[in-house]
């Protein structure tokens, strides 16, 4: 098994040997194993919200609800596709909507279009392929992209599946490049700012440090060597379509794995109870609820002025 020769999919539909799979993205997404499995996104959920959060809307779930493909996402895989794929990647899984309808009113359009949903297809229009071309041609002017072999040069489209040692459950990473020699991977990221704040913020708020982790870990235990080092690649969706590369620090990565480890084994206890429980835990009585220190500092120093302003205007006689 190499990342040039994939293993295939078992005949049972159920993967029950770690390593390189080239797995379609639903499959990815659903219960490609024999046991219980779960991926960065799943982990990241449990976190940041809890198992309740991630339960609902997962594969595990008999109940859940239909899932539907937001525009959004839609139009993020639409920019993966062809940024990292070519031209032939989003044509085996886009279509574009054709010129003689602006809209989706008519009966003709609307019957076309849900052709093409039966069909597996995405459908995008003129507008879509327009804004995701900007991105693609500004990514190649970028120095550390346009280099030979550069930083968005490797395998894509490849799962990486392995059991984890300490709690038994299925951990999954699908990191959009794995390099086919060096330590260095990277993930390409649409974003509408590339200004510092703003990537800070969905650094922190995406949890894109624990990403990178788990494709550390993944690199560590199915291809059988270290992650060195993990870029993240943005792109502004709209012009200009700046482009930044970014590093992220090994303090960090390691934050992301004890954040791992966490989750991890929040979900095995999970699978194992069959219970999944809100922020709240398993706690069914009464909690106090405090204002932050930040909100309630701020609202003793209105009072404060109040106070004083109110002492301010009584009479000298009542003053004293």
């Amino acid at each position: 098994m190499t990342l040039h020769n994939p293993l295939p999919m078992p005949l049972s539909g159920k993967i029950s040997e770690p390593g390189v799979y080239a797995l379609p993205i639903e499959v990815y997404h659903g219960q490609p194993t024999v046991g219980p499995s779960i991926s960065s996104s799943g982990l990241r959920t449990i976190w940041s919200q809890s198992p309740a959060h991630y339960f609902v809307d997962s594969a595990l779930n008999p109940k859940r609800a239909p899932q539907t493909d937001r525009p959004a996402f839609a139009l993020g895989r639409l920019a993966h596709k062809l940024l990292l794929e070519g031209r032939e990647g989003l044509d085996a899984e886009f279509v574009t909507r054709p010129e003689q309808w602006s809209d989706w009113r008519t009966k003709d359009a609307k019957q076309w279009r849900d052709d093409m949903i039966a069909a597996g297809k995405t459908v995008i229009t003129e507008a879509d392929l327009a804004a995701v071309t900007g991105m693609a041609e500004s990514l190649a002017r970028h120095p550390l992209i346009s280099m030979d072999r550069g930083i968005l040069d490797g395998f894509v489209e490849r799962s990486l599946l392995w059991k984890d040692d300490k709690a038994g459950v299925w951990l999954k990473s699908r990191p959009d490049v794995i390099p086919s020699a060096s330590g260095l991977f990277s993930d390409l990221k649409t974003t509408a700012s590339v200004l510092d704040s703003d990537l800070e913020r969905s650094l922190s708020d995406c949890g894109y440090h624990m990403q990178a982790a788990l494709v550390g870990m993944a690199s560590e235990v199915v291809l059988g060597r270290p992650m060195e080092e993990f870029a993240l690649v943005w792109v502004e969706k709209a012009p200009p379509h700046c482009v930044r590369v970014t590093v992220l620090t090994g303090e960090d990565l390691d934050r992301g794995r004890q954040q791992l480890r966490r989750a991890i084994d929040q979900f095995a206890e999970c699978v194992a109870t069959g219970e999944w429980p809100g922020p709240g835990g398993s706690r069914r009585d009464a909690e106090y609820l405090t204002l932050p220190p930040w909100a309630a500092k701020r609202i003793d120093e209105r009072l404060e002025v109040i106070a004083a302003e109110a002492n301010d205007n009584l009479p000298q006689t009542e003053a004293a």
